[in-house]
């Protein structure tokens, strides 16, 4: 597949621009040996609002002319560089940009077949040869998105199988696709950080329904055979694998296994061959369940460069960070490696720099209002607390002793009217803004019906 590349990469002096974005080995050369060219990786975390945040990465990039083995004639470069590892799933405000102006983001069945590149190099250096049908499914595996689970939230590997082939698979091939699947999980599983819900790489059967319906694969047998070539893969790359001391073929299993849940943002970039550069990621992510129900969490990569350095910070000057921890990604143990350089109520810094640090890491943080803030509606709760106790033991006799009492509430709302300037601020204000509004109706409720309980006993005198 040849990409086209947009006429503004390339500019108007071509012949001083080295053009190696059609060339998949180049961009599987950049995925295997990243810390040969990343230098130093700067991520920045702000929380603006209750449920996502916006993500900043700037990657400082070696000079590649000797990476590249450039022609001499030449100035810059067109690459296609493997610049972060990102989640799967649909991109928001994303955007890229260069030393040379906006990036170009590949299309995800091209990422898939660079990653595949890089997947088979390995297992040749292993010795171990990849088939055709064996490289067709780890190709579809790769750039398997799995829009269906995010609608089918109950949804099962076998109602995916069968929804994409429009009927019900026959028994038999169901019960040899699963036996293949339990052999790959029990391969692949315990090379995974953490298990999301499901992983194409585990369960080589949901790409089937695509290659059948694309004509790749003829019928249910040579699915099965195509399967078969995939598992034989992973045992014959899982016998050479020593985990004790990590070799070629441990780096395949494990790079598979974390392809389940990330890919590698691949952009095509125009970039000086003879000077350091800046490639710029914007990004918004999910924060987890939301800021106010439970703590947030952010994963971050903090190993895929020399050093790497995190910002995290809260945007609403009302709000302060009330708790924070870095976890490894694969259980509950803290981070190894990071070094923590700041630590103030709303801003949080770290960089690692260890060869053994974790790759990927989990932020753990919990949000509150500044105590100042938290102050007041809870003494406007407490004062109307303790005025509706009054009512209920000296009831005034006149409405202007009623009115006296009650005047107060007006201080509730003023505190329930208040704005907070983002959402993030106004989902801390939930709990003081419902003990403020229970305490005002407790008073309004409380002087209502005292008032007219007096009147009725007045009348019936």
């Amino acid at each position: 597949m040849q990409l086209k590349i947009p006429s503004w990469l390339t500019g108007s002096t071509a012949s001083s621009v080295a053009n190696y974005i059609d060339d998949r080995e180049v961009t599987a050369r950049f995925i295997a040996s990243p810390l040969a060219w990343r230098v130093r990786s700067v991520e920045e975390v702000v929380i603006d609002s209750a449920t996502s945040c916006s993500r900043k990465r700037s990657l400082q990039v070696a000079p590649l002319r000797d990476f590249l083995q450039a022609p001499v004639g030449a100035t810059h470069a067109l690459v296609a560089l493997n610049v972060a590892a990102m989640p799967r799933g649909p991109l928001l405000d994303f955007d890229v940009s260069g030393p040379d102006g906006d990036g170009w983001l590949l299309p995800r069945s091209e990422i898939a077949s660079r990653q595949t590149l890089y997947l088979v190099n390995l297992a040749d250096e292993a010795g171990v040869q990849v088939s055709k049908q064996a490289r067709m499914v780890l190709e579809r595996i790769l750039g398997f998105v799995g829009e269906w689970f995010s609608t089918h939230k109950r949804g099962t590997v076998d109602e995916f199988v069968n929804a994409g082939l429009g009927r019900t698979l026959s028994e038999e091939t169901r019960l040899r696709w699963d036996a293949t699947e339990g052999k790959c999980r029990e391969i692949l599983r315990r090379r995974l950080d953490k298990f999301q819900r499901y992983s194409a790489a585990e369960s080589p059967q949901l790409v089937m329904p695509g290659l059948l319906i694309d004509g790749d694969i003829a019928d249910e047998q040579e699915a099965t055979r195509s399967l078969a070539e995939y598992q034989s893969l992973l045992q014959r790359m899982d016998s050479l694998s020593d985990p004790d001391n990590p070799n070629v073929a441990d780096d395949f299993l494990i790079s598979l296994a974390d392809y389940a849940n990330y890919y590698d943002l691949i952009v095509a970039l125009k970039v000086p061959l003879d000077e350091p550069f800046l490639v710029k990621i914007t990004e918004r992510r999910d924060i987890g369940r939301g800021i106010g129900i439970g703590p947030g969490t952010q994963e971050l990569v903090v190993a895929d460069a020399r050093t790497n350095h995190v910002t995290f910070k809260v945007e609403d000057p009302n709000v302060r960070i009330s708790s924070f921890s870095a976890y490894s990604s694969s259980n509950d143990d803290f981070a190894y490696g990071l070094f923590q350089s700041r630590q103030d109520a709303q801003n949080r810094a770290f960089y690692a720099h260890n060869p053994d640090r974790d790759y990927r890491i989990v932020l753990r943080f919990r949000l509150a209002l500044l105590r100042r803030l938290q102050l007041v509606p809870y003494s406007v709760a407490a004062l109307l607390g303790l005025l509706t106790l009054a009512l209920w033991l000296d009831t005034p006799e006149t409405l202007e002793g009623f009115a006296l009492v009650v005047g107060p509430s007006a201080l509730a709302a003023s505190v329930l009217l208040a704005r907070e300037p983002s959402t993030l601020g106004s989902r801390l204000r939930t709990a003081s803004t419902t003990v403020v509004t229970l305490s005002l109706l407790a008073l309004l409720g409380s002087a209502t019906y005292l008032y007219g309980f007096g009147l009725f006993v007045s009348s019936t005198k």
